[in-house]
């Protein structure tokens, strides 16, 4: 069987069964190991699937990128209590990055009381939360407004980022994230925002609410390896402790 004849039946295998084990793969079509890796990772490239540890799940395009303001009502206490823990670890004149998350959203809320902290964000919702603070120097990126999201992404954003600012710590939150492929997200233009933020942060700090753990897409931010401070509302499993506490990652779990 050719490459190609074999890859489209791998596609065709993971569309309906929603995911495929390397083992097994390498057993049916009479192939080491590798050689499947090899397929699942070009049909990664290609947008079909997602690679997990041994094996790799469906690619899930079916979920529509909600509006901030519908996406801030799925766990809103729980994004609040992290939100919360989250403002607590930042000292008066401090400079943090806030990405365009509702998480981080509910973080801004809780810098009210801070005195002499620049606060510089994409989020056009964090700017308007903390306009009327005299106390808390905001900076806005600017870039290309994506209306849904009421952010500022592209070229130019990226560059502000880059090329002028530094951050003792980077506060964000993504799609999802996974032990095999660590943090997504579901837009291009704010998965590399996040990457010119963490890129240009002391420590970077993860505001993850319990309905992203093992939720999956594209494209890729970082791994664990990338993260300081895991803040969560889930009861994570043992697993995922031992994971994080292997690389060194401060896990928060906020309780109700």
């Amino acid at each position: 069987m050719l490459a190609v004849e074999r890859r489209n039946k791998i596609e065709q295998l993971i569309n309906e069964n929603k995911s495929v084990l390397v083992v097994e793969l390498a057993k049916l079509f009479d192939v080491t190991t590798e050689t499947i890796r090899g397929d699942l990772e070009k049909l990664e490239r290609q947008g079909v699937l997602v690679r997990t540890y041994g094996g790799a799940t469906l690619l899930d395009n079916s979920e529509i990128e909600l509006a901030i303001t519908e996406r801030d009502t799925v766990n809103y206490e729980g994004k609040q209590r992290i939100g919360k823990y989250a403002a607590d670890i930042i000292k008066d004149g401090e400079t943090i990055f806030l990405d365009a998350s509702t998480s981080a959203w509910h973080l801004a809320r809780y810098l009210k009381a801070k005195r002499g902290i620049t606060v510089i964000t994409n989020a056009e919702k964090v700017v308007n939360e903390l306009s009327s603070c005299d106390h808390i120097h905001v900076v806005c990126v600017g870039g290309v407004l994506t209306p849904k999201n009421m952010s500022y992404v592209g070229r130019v954003a990226e560059h502000t980022i880059k090329e002028n600012y530094y951050a003792n710590k980077c506060f964000f939150s993504c799609r999802g994230v996974t032990l095999g492929r660590g943090l997504v997200d579901s837009s291009e233009g704010e998965a590399e925002i996040k990457k010119a933020m963490l890129s240009c942060s002391e420590s970077s700090i993860f505001l993850c609410d319990k309905n992203k753990i093992g939720k999956i897409g594209v494209p890729r931010i970082a791994s664990l390896d990338d993260i300081d401070v895991f803040i969560t509302d889930a009861k994570l499993t043992d697993e995922w402790e031992k994971e994080l506490a292997s690389k060194d990652v401060k896990l928060v779990t906020v309780e109700k």
